[in-house]
Order: C-alpha cells, then sequence, then structure tokens
C-alpha cells in the first residue's frame, strides 16, 4: 500500500507516560519484522525483543537526553509513537512507529506535518531526521513532505526539511496543535 500523505487522519498528540509503556513495547515488537523472519522460538524471539528495544531506549537515551516521546491517538486509541529531540536550534525525528495494520494511512505524516508546523512556529532552522534507503515506504514519505537528503551512508540516510524556503516546503495540513503539550495528559 503507497503511503498516503494526503489522508487527512485525524490525529492527536499526547506525551507519553509510564501507563505507554506496554504499548510502546508492542509497537516496537510488532514492527521488528526482522527479528520475526529469524523463526525463532517463541521465548528466544520474545528474550531478544526485550533486549533490542533495552538497548535502542537506552541509546536514545544516551543520545537525545531531552528528548519526548509523543503517541498519536486515533478517536483516544494510540497509532503511533514518535520521538522528538529539540536542540534549540532544529527538530530531529529520531523515531516513529505506526501500529502495522494501519500502515499508510496517513498518521505517521500526520505527526510529521505537526513537527514541521512546530518548528515553522517556533522558528527553527529545519526539521532533521535518519531513515533507512531500504525503507522506501519512509523514504517516499518524507521525500512528498519536503525533506531533502543531506547525507547518504549505505545504512541510513540523513534528510532535513527547512521551513520558509518555498510554499512547497510548508505542510499543506499541519493543525493548530504544538507537538509539545504543556501536560501529560
Amino acid at each position: 500500500m503507497p503511503c498516503d500523505i494526503d489522508s487527512e487522519a485525524p490525529v492527536r498528540t499526547r506525551l507519553s507516560h509510564p501507563d505507554d509503556a506496554a504499548f510502546l513495547f508492542a509497537l516496537f515488537a510488532a514492527n521488528c519484522t526482522h527479528l520475526h523472519a529469524l523463526g525463532l522460538p517463541t521465548a528466544a524471539l520474545d528474550a531478544m525483543l526485550a533486549q533490542q528495544y533495552a538497548f535502542r531506549q537506552a541509546d536514545y537515551r544516551r543520545r537525545f537526553p531531552s528528548a519526548q516521546t509523543l503517541i498519536a491517538l486515533a478517536d483516544e486509541t494510540p497509532v503511533a509513537q514518535m520521538i522528538v529531540h529539540d536542540d534549540g536550534t532544529a527538530l530531529h525525528i529520531v523515531d516513529v512507529a505506526v501500529v502495522p495494520p494501519l500502515h499508510g494511512r496517513g498518521y505517521g505524516a500526520a505527526m510529521v506535518r505537526q513537527v514541521q508546523a512546530q518548528a515553522h512556529r517556533d522558528r527553527r532552522q529545519s526539521v532533521t531526521l535518519a531513515v533507512d534507503p531500504q525503507n522506501q515506504r519512509a523514504l517516499r514519505l518524507y521525500l512528498a513532505l519536503g525533506f531533502e537528503t543531506v547525507e547518504t551512508h549505505p545504512v541510513q540516510w540523513r534528510m532535513a526539511w527547512h521551513p520558509g524556503m518555498s510554499s512547497a516546503d510548508r505542510p499543506a495540513s499541519a493543525g493548530p496543535l504544538s507537538i509539545f503539550p504543556t501536560t501529560k495528559g
């Protein structure tokens, strides 16, 4: 299914809280298709997923200590998560994950547009991210949303979007909400 950047997926974001831990782990596990493809026994797969999740979380905390995890809700049901780091100059999208049956329905695009709108409002120089070049769906989405490739490596491409560069670079529909809500609920 192609990515649908024109979808007006009704998405509300909120900061994550401890009650989201099970959802966040389940979302990570569901999107680790490369680990599921190993054909491991259930106990071994569960242990590997838990270990990989713990390693990833520790790495994100080390590299992006002030990053915020946002939960996207559709009809008050969690459908996606995004980790965003604000360094005062740029907003960096550390990670985006959508519940697999909902891929391609516009939830990821809606969240990225919210970050773009926030960067524009806060006068940040850019929104940056890294993407696996093998993830063609994500790559097409980011290019369609105005991101440009700024650096390529075999396992990841760095991309950036600069607010105000042209009308094409502005998010078409970002909504009025801040991606960094002031409350945790």
